[in-house]
């Protein structure tokens, strides 16, 4: 059996301290970027790993701080799921000596940016982890300056490409898309009358995605086939639209990206008699929407796991500060399902 690579060896080999390689390992400041990198190499190479027991007992008491929307209103239907999640990664955990702090935004997604602005602002160097979402370039901006303070910081929700991430459990929008368009195809995409996706704002990033998905694979299974689009954040407007074009002129289908907009839309079309009602694909699961697919209002529904999304994110954070600071993010791609009438009761969290 190999003998077990210590601080020691990795000392000697690079011609350094033990207390300098210790800094290293723990993301201490104080050290040169040259003398970094040549440490971390040496870890790397000889395979070394902190022994998580033992890390955690040197340390201070960790503090991780996790920053959402409240699962309230209109977003309760997404984030509850995500926050069952957490709660049960922190529980799984049991005595990580970790204090975790749950911050809740009001007022949503929207509020994200300036939430974190707040706690910028309000932590300290006592501030070991955060996890949160990003889907705008303000959000991106503070999580960046979390990220140089030295922050461990992992994304949940559909999340962005930001450089010294420790971890992210992302949704591809591009993957979403193409499989409501895909089901679409297969139940009505050829019957006249546009195509309405009821989308999220465009300012974040991930419904920008999402619509530029539905628009390609549409135009390959249909050229010619019109896309209309409305803001799914919107209810009172977009009800109002969406009423107007259905009980006026045909649509071959409907699209929802986000679980509010699903909602609204199935409670729309429950109002309109049944031949008026075109094919609707959706997105998440919660109980709310088990009326609609039985009464064949939802065709089928496009299941994010919130659930597991919480639970890893809270892994992966703690995992990292067992382990010496890696250049590469760990990212995990959430695991997407079709739901229906026939299967929808096994994915209620």
């Amino acid at each position: 059996m190999a003998k077990r690579v210590t601080i020691k060896d990795i000392a000697s080999r690079t011609g350094t301290s033990v207390a300098t390689v210790h800094r290293v390992l723990y993301g201490v400041d104080g050290v040169s970027e040259v003398l970094r990198e040549k440490v971390l190499a040496e870890a790397r190479r000889s395979n070394y790993r902190i022994d998580p027991t033992a890390s955690l007992l040197r340390r201070k008491e960790l503090h991780v701080t996790i920053l959402l929307p409240d699962a309230a209103g209109p977003e309760k239907y997404y984030y509850q799921g995500l926050w069952k999640g957490i709660r049960q990664g922190v529980r799984n955990l049991g005595n990580s000596r970790i204090q975790f702090r749950y911050v809740k935004t009001d007022r949503g997604v929207s509020e994200i940016s300036s939430a974190l602005e707040r706690l910028y602002d309000e932590a300290d160097e006592n501030l070991d982890g955060l996890i949160t979402i990003c889907d705008d370039q303000d959000s991106r901006l503070w999580i960046q300056r979390f990220i140089r303070r030295g922050v461990r910081v992992a994304l949940v929700d559909r999340s962005a490409d930001i450089e010294g991430l420790t971890c992210s459990v992302e949704t591809s929008s591009e993957d979403m898309a193409a499989i409501a368009v895909d089901l679409l195809g297969r139940y009505s995409l050829a019957k006249p009358g546009p195509l309405v996706l009821v989308n999220g704002p465009q300012k974040r990033s991930s419904y920008r995605r999402y619509a530029e998905t539905v628009r390609k694979d549409t135009a390959a299974l249909s050229p010619d086939k019109e896309i209309l689009e409305i803001d799914g954040y919107q209810e009172e407007e977009g009800w109002k639209t969406l009423d107007s074009l259905l009980k006026n002129g045909a649509c071959c289908g409907i699209i929802a990206s986000c679980a509010r907009g699903t909602m609204w839309t199935c409670r729309l079309l429950e109002t309109l008699p049944k031949e008026k009602r075109p094919t609707l694909i959706g997105t998440d699961v919660y109980p709310e929407l088990v009326p609609y697919f039985d009464s064949g209002i939802l065709k089928a529904s496009i299941y994010q796991s919130h659930l597991e999304h919480g639970e890893k994110a809270i892994r992966l954070l703690y995992d990292s500060f067992s382990d010496y600071k890696s250049d590469s993010e760990v990212k995990i791609l959430g695991r997407l399902s079709i739901v229906t009438a026939k299967n929808c009761k096994y994915f209620l969290d």
